[in-house]
């Protein structure tokens, strides 16, 4: 069964983008504009793998991090940011569960690659 990535960013475009890449990488992918929308998704759909954008409209990719960790230990949390990251925000992140960042822009491959790793490292 193909594997379940969310994506959460409120740019259509470059969420569409994600989608229509990794979906012919072979995965199933469902997308939220919001942290809300995400975190019902996520709660809903059960991905494998989230990549949420660190500023949402509505909310903190830091914020869903945390939400989404207390719901499950499972998923794989990859955060994306279109900006510098200081240390602090980074540990940050790293410290509420994420397990990457990606800086944008970034390239899919690279990122199907990541995704694939990070699956295998847990045993997915």
């Amino acid at each position: 069964m193909a594997q379940k990535i969310l994506i959460i960013d409120d740019d259509t475009h470059l969420r569409e983008s994600l989608a229509e890449v990794l979906d012919l990488e072979g995965f199933t992918c469902f997308q939220a504009g919001n942290a809300k929308a995400g975190i019902a998704s996520a709660k809903k759909n059960l991905p494998e793998v989230v990549i949420m954008d660190i500023q949402l409209p509505d909310s903190s990719g830091f914020q869903i991090c945390q939400e989404l960790r207390k719901f499950s230990k499972e998923f794989i949390l990859i955060m994306m940011t279109g900006r510098f990251l200081s240390a602090e925000e980074k540990t940050q992140g790293l410290s509420l569960g994420a397990d990457e960042y990606l800086t944008k822009p970034f390239d899919i491959q690279e990122l199907s690659i990541r995704i694939r790793q990070l699956l295998t490292r847990k045993g997915k």
